[in-house]
């Protein structure tokens, strides 16, 4: 299966780390990276075992820091289109293609 990462991520994610970073440094930064890299890992592994977001796209919540990843799968490709916050807005990043 292919896996894709919408070229928007690396904003999402270092916008998250330089937050972590400046509240816990760079330790809390590290976790948070760790967390999110463990949920992706989770999705690849079984990206069906996830609850459906929208029509179109899957939810996986990262287990310690509120946030989540947006993705949607076929049979042949797994696409990560955001990482998204629990609190911002339900809409961000559902344009993203």
């Amino acid at each position: 299966m292919e896996v894709i990462y919408h070229r928007l991520i690396s904003r999402d994610l270092r916008s998250a780390l330089e937050y972590y970073d400046r509240q816990g440094g760079t330790v809390l930064g590290d976790r948070f990276f760790a967390d999110v890299e463990e949920t992706a890992a989770r999705v690849i592994a079984n990206p069906k075992h996830f609850h459906s977001s929208t029509v179109r796209l899957r939810r996986a919540q990262l287990s310690v820091f509120p946030y989540h990843w947006l993705f949607e799968n076929n049979d042949s490709r797994l696409r990560f289109l955001v990482l998204r916050h629990d609190r911002r807005h339900p809409s961000y990043g559902l344009r993203r293609r």
